[in-house]
């Protein structure tokens, strides 16, 4: 029996000097953690870029103070030259500063929630050289908890376990990113005319996919039904039916997805905009895809008449 008591007694001693181990480190973050760590090498490389990659990395204020039990980092600036020398290790390297493409990738979280357990929240945006956001990935969000593999890096800081896992944490979101999609944008040419004979086949690769077109679409009365089709003159374009947009207000910012097309036979395809409405006569506006890319814009007013 005493044997038993024993050991229930070490037991809960043990289980204090633990509960107070973590509240120490915990505490001790703001004067030990002074660097993130990136854990692994990149996954892939990319060589043979025509254009360049300016890396910027945004810190974030914390929308809480941090307590005992919660300490938020996203507002470090340590997070910033490990993360750029991440990116450049995968070859995406500035060129020119006339040309190069911008990335920014927001530190939106990064929150050590106990001693084994680290949340990381990052956003990322991808600019040409114009400022025009051509991509963004939003919402990467990990979050890790255990005790990983020992770093000799680590050991000069008397409190390292939650370094570890913010590490894991940080170095797992930056392998969520799409690489290949950020480098897609800089191997093409930046203007669909500079390649007029590449086909637009899906993957992404050609500058007329990259071409971002501003769509905004306002009938008078609001609320009518938006759709598109193509009409095309050329056999390398299939003309397709009418495909919904969305119910007006209609504005948006995406590239034209039209299988077959060139730069060369984009004046023989033309866009038609379908506006319909219950109680109004439907109507119809045409744009030539030769003028939409140059411009990189539709625009259309539909003023609707009620039917009779």
């Amino acid at each position: 029996m005493k044997k038993t008591l024993l050991i229930i007694a070490l037991f809960m001693i043990a289980i204090c000097v633990i509960t107070s181990c973590a509240t120490v480190n915990l505490n001790s973050l703001n004067a030990n953690c002074k660097d993130v760590i990136i854990k692994r090498d990149p996954m892939m490389t990319f060589h043979d870029l025509k254009y360049g990659l300016e890396t910027h990395v945004i810190t974030t204020t914390p929308n809480s103070q941090s307590t005992g039990d919660l300490y938020h980092l996203s507002d470090k600036s340590f997070f910033i030259a490990p993360t750029v020398n991440y990116v450049r290790s995968m070859g995406l390297t500035e060129s020119s500063p006339s040309t190069d493409y911008y990335l920014y990738i927001t530190i939106n979280k990064a929150d050590i929630v106990s001693l084994y357990t680290a949340n990381v929240e990052i956003s990322v945006s991808l600019k040409d050289s114009k400022d025009k956001e051509v991509y963004s990935q939003k919402g990467i969000t990990i979050s890790k908890t255990g005790i990983y593999n020992d770093d000799s890096r680590r050991r000069k800081y008397p409190f390292y376990v939650y370094n570890l896992v913010l590490d894991e944490a940080y170095t797992s979101a930056l392998e969520q990113i799409n690489w290949n999609r950020i480098a897609s944008f800089l191997r093409t040419e930046q203007l669909a005319k500079d390649e007029p004979q590449k086909q637009v086949q899906g993957f992404g690769d050609t500058a007329l996919e990259q071409t971002i077109v501003r769509w905004d679409v306002q009938p008078r009365p609001q609320g009518a039904d938006i759709f598109w089709r193509v009409v095309s003159k050329t056999p390398e374009v299939k003309s397709t039916n009418n495909k919904y947009l969305q119910t007006t207000p209609y504005e948006a910012t995406k590239a034209l997805d039209i299988r077959g097309l060139t730069y060369q036979v984009s004046s023989n395809v033309c866009i038609i905009l379908r506006c319909e409405k219950d109680g109004y006569m439907s109507q119809e506006k045409e744009f030539d895809v030769r003028m939409v890319l140059d411009q990189e814009e539709i625009s259309a007013f539909f003023r609707l008449v009620k039917e009779e």
